[in-house]
């Protein structure tokens, strides 16, 4: 007999979701208290959720997000920028590691590969997996994954773009930088999603799409989603998210926060890096003479533990801006147990580390 899973179905706001409940899920989940889960929500409105890495002063219009009522907020993963609405559906998977491969990239590759055969066999798409974590149909993406592991739990998500997004309130909003399309035929966000009803050529309801996630998602893992309801716990867990929240939390990762200003005698330098096939990886280092007094990694960044490299800037605090010290500094990171930093290795941060505080 299958295992079972518990499936959770909210309508709910993205910002509010991604900072008060999913994290009560998740906590609930590593503590034991409830079962493996599967939450398929659908959006209210538009919010932006920034994974822990980007930089908002940077890479988001915040006035602009101020000024049309688009919520912006933060949580502890390692995806980059998430852009919802109405239309826009999520899948969030939290379960026991057990039933995941080993690393990140092989966990991409088996879901997206398996629930694009699913998608296809639907809705006759084409659909097909992008390293590392999108999947795609001529060129265009219609859906990735994100997610990192907590200890002995897989925490992720799912996207899929069932309607078309309102790419003009989405793209003000956002600053791209032009490099995180380098590799790409399309140079905007607009040109580079697609979604699923431009596609087919027929509007999709959500229960469509529902019954898609449950079959692929049952099919992959070999367990049964049985529809469920929040706990008591994670609804007091919930509770305590929204009293301990602090709205620094979304500039806690900026340069301005964690350099402030800038003595005398210290160079500042920045550089960005395109991941071949995967995210863009910015860096910005404050050097005296030729050690690095701090530095700054931001951007698009798949890696677990989540923290893995912020845990590199520490490390680098004060070497010589040299490789051979840089690199083999970051190595120590990288060759940490059960630590994954997909698609980068120890000179990929030296080189880009070295370029910017030249």
């Amino acid at each position: 007999m299958a295992k079972e899973w518990r499936l959770l179905d909210l309508y709910v706001d993205l910002n509010e979701n991604s900072v008060f409940l999913n994290p009560a899920i998740q906590r609930a989940r590593m503590e034991g208290l409830v079962p493996d889960t599967v939450t398929f929500c659908s959006l209210k409105k538009i919010g932006i959720s920034l994974g822990f890495y980007p930089d908002p002063e940077k890479d988001i219009n915040l006035d602009y997000c101020r000024a049309h009522d688009i919520g912006v907020t933060r949580r502890l993963q390692p995806y980059y920028v998430n852009v919802g609405y109405p239309g826009f559906c999520i899948a969030y998977i939290i379960v026991g590691k057990e039933f995941m491969p080993p690393t990140v990239a092989e966990l991409f590759k088996t879901v997206i590969s398996r629930m694009a055969e699913e998608f296809n066999g639907r809705w006759g798409i084409a659909a097909q997996y992008r390293p590392f974590n999108d999947m795609e149909v001529g060129g265009r993406k219609i859906s990735w994954m994100g997610g990192s592991f907590f200890g002995d739990v897989w925490s992720g998500a799912s996207v899929l773009l069932v309607k078309p997004s309102p790419i003009d309130k989405i793209n003000p909003a956002l600053n791209i930088p032009p490099e995180k399309f380098a590799d790409k035929d399309a140079k905007t966000p607009g040109e580079r999603a697609v979604s699923l009803e431009e596609l087919t050529g027929r509007a999709i309801p959500l229960d469509e799409v529902r019954e898609a996630y449950r079959r692929s998602w049952e099919r992959i893992f070999g367990v049964k989603l049985v529809l469920g309801c929040l706990t008591e716990k994670e609804m007091q867990y919930e509770q305590e998210n929204r009293e301990n929240h602090s709205p620094e939390i979304l500039l806690a990762r900026t340069e301005g926060k964690k350099f402030g200003l800038i003595r005398p005698g210290v160079k500042r330098g920045e550089s960005l890096w395109k991941v071949p096939r995967g995210g863009l990886i910015r860096a910005v280092v404050l050097v005296r003479g030729n050690v690095i007094e701090d530095l700054l990694f931001s951007g698009n960044i798949l890696c677990s533990p989540v923290t893995a490299l912020e845990e590199v800037e520490g490390l680098l605090k004060g070497v010589p801006l040299e490789e051979d010290p840089i690199r083999e500094r970051a190595r120590i990171i990288y060759e940490k147990p059960n630590y994954q930093l997909t698609g980068t290795a120890p000179e990929d941060l030296a080189r880009l580390v070295l370029k910017a505080g030249r």
